[in-house]
């Protein structure tokens, strides 16, 4: 079994969003349900790594032996952001 050690370093925050998302479906709508059509509500869980004006920039890995890289960026628009939760776990 392999010793895990700690990591002292400076960690990114991890991030809980509320948000609506656009979605799309291959079918047929008459106009009037269409009209009624909503964005689908998500809760996504990340870590922070920026925001801008415009939008709040999230990454689901960090690589220990490369910093300045992160994976599956997702940007996600200030105008979808219903709520957002900073957690203290580090």
């Amino acid at each position: 079994m392999s010793k895990v050690k700690s990591i002292n370093k400076e960690r990114f925050p991890i991030v809980e969003i509320l948000w609506e998302d656009a979605w799309i479906e291959m079918k047929d709508y008459p106009l009037k349900e269409a009209a009624m059509l909503s964005p689908v509500v998500r809760s996504t869980v990340g870590y922070k790594v920026g925001n801008t004006d415009e939008c709040l920039i999230l990454a689901t890995d960090l690589y220990q032996k490369d910093e300045k890289t992160i994976n599956t960026p997702m940007i996600i628009p200030w105008s979808s952001v219903i709520a957002w939760w900073e957690f203290e776990v580090h």
